[in-house]
């Protein structure tokens, strides 16, 4: 059976991932479970632009997606001509990790691809006193700031810009080509691709379900999906490899 794979990143990961599984022959549904907005508000915009020229008081700076990574690039460039010297930049998963690379940012990234991994990979280092800045998107998961701040860190945030749920007719719904596999490279998105399917696409709950970790797994089997399928990973590559895997395991039975 061929692959038809719901795809839910947000834009413009989510054009770029169909393009990809396109030019393979697979065919991709683009339906973004979440939507990454700039901060508009003046007083936060005001705050970010100090963060930025204050960063190099900062022993790591670490991004916890591509858009962050982004984001972060572009007021870089604004505030810093050149980077300061004697930060850590650490990015979350090679993903992230690569696109800071691009942007002319000297990024560290550790083994693995979530903020669990990347807290293992740090354990061997003193933390008590060291100041960490977390770029990321307004009101994002709390997990590895409180667990640096646990091991004696000054952690700080650096919101770079909003999440916000996309808002879909059931006519959409309707109007869906036929799929028989799912992406979902998030908890966040997992959380709102949830809500469509128990109000409007029940029979979701039975097909093939990608997560990029055991974290989000639990998430979609205590929330009723019946498939649910690690890629360790939430790029491209991993979350493939994954879905062919899975295929060629269920063609066997």
């Amino acid at each position: 059976m061929p692959h038809k794979i719901l795809i839910t990143r947000p834009e413009p990961e989510n054009a770029q991932t169909c393009q990809r599984l396109a030019e393979q022959g697979i065919i991709a549904v683009p339906l973004p479970m979440m939507s990454i907005t700039p901060i508009t508000d003046k007083t936060e915009i005001a705050k970010i632009r100090s963060q930025v020229f204050n960063i190099d008081e900062y022993d790591y700076v670490i991004f916890v997606s591509k858009n962050a990574a982004r984001a972060a690039a572009e007021w870089l460039d604004e505030c810093w001509p050149m980077l300061p010297e004697k930060v850590y930049w650490i990015g979350i998963g090679q993903g992230t990790t690569q696109t800071l690379i691009a942007e002319g940012i000297p990024a560290l990234s550790n083994p693995g691809h979530t903020s669990e991994d990347l807290l293992d990979w740090l354990k061997p280092v003193k933390m008590t006193g060291l100041k960490i800045l977390i770029a990321r998107g307004s009101e994002g998961r709390p997990t590895l700031g409180e667990k640096l701040s646990q091991r004696g860190a000054k952690v700080s945030y650096l919101s770079l810009y909003e999440r916000k749920k996309p808002t879909y007719s059931a006519q959409t719904f309707v109007m869906l080509p036929d799929i028989n596999k799912i992406w979902a490279t998030s908890g966040e998105s997992l959380q709102t691709l949830t809500e469509y399917t128990l109000a409007l696409k029940k029979a979701w709950l039975d097909y093939p379900l990608f997560v990029p970790s055991q974290r989000v797994v639990q998430q979609a089997t205590e929330a009723g999906w019946k498939n649910v399928i690690c890629a360790d990973g939430a790029d491209d590559f991993s979350l493939l490899k994954a879905t062919e895997l899975h295929t060629g395991r269920s063609n066997d039975r």
